[in-house]
């Protein structure tokens, strides 16, 4: 299950450019260095910037990596759960079936987010960012990872989220897709090759209780 919309709104708690603005704010606060693009604005994005910081320069990738992470830890955790999620969550544990969770975002604003909410006890697994390894947040890369921290193949994984992109990436890796429409991308956009498409959590949970 994606984190950032579907179960959470993260990107609406943080605002606009917020981590970029954040890692400009670093990098202009320390000596400045000659570099062929302005990545000091972080004009490029957040992983594309740190992606520049971890080849060329790797001591301020640590700390931009580390500042985006406190910012987006601080963020979720004033965030509340999405309507139903915690019923979603209560249905697959009873009927044995595992959750694992899916984001871009650090691994450490996702474990704290579950564990304020107490929902981490419904929760077998979660592939988010780990530090600067910003080719693991593939959504397909995480839906391979969250699938072998589950022990089984992605394959038999349905995987729940709110955008086009990251629906896209995980099934290319065999991965089924369910699109969920949560304010992120259109339905017309989520149900892009006839991937199908619910309204909300709680139409999910309906399905999961029909006999």
């Amino acid at each position: 299950m994606d984190f950032d919309g579907v179960m959470f709104d993260v990107q609406a708690a943080m605002g606009p450019e917020a981590r970029e603005k954040a890692i400009t704010g670093l990098l202009m606060s320390r000596q400045p260095r000659s570099r062929p693009v302005p990545v000091t604005w972080s004009f490029f994005g957040a992983y594309q910037t740190l992606e520049f910081l971890a080849r060329r320069e790797p001591d301020h990738a640590v700390e931009a990596e580390a500042l985006m992470s406190r910012l987006e830890v601080d963020a979720a955790l004033t965030v509340r759960p999405a309507r139903d999620l915690d019923q979603l969550l209560a249905v697959c544990a009873a009927a044995g079936r595992k959750v694992a969770v899916i984001s871009d975002l650090s691994e450490d604003a996702v474990l704290a987010t579950l564990r304020a909410h107490t929902l981490d006890r419904y929760v077998a697994a979660v592939a988010g960012r780990q530090g600067l390894d910003l080719p693991g947040i593939d959504a397909g890369c995480t839906a391979e990872r969250a699938a072998d921290l589950l022990g089984v193949p992605v394959a038999s994984c349905l995987v729940v989220s709110g955008s086009f992109l990251r629906l896209y990436r995980a099934r290319r890796t065999g991965a089924i897709g369910l699109g969920c429409e949560c304010g992120r991308d259109s339905r017309k956009h989520l149900a892009f090759d006839q991937t199908p498409v619910v309204s909300n959590l709680a139409t999910l949970t309906q399905a999961l209780l029909a006999p």
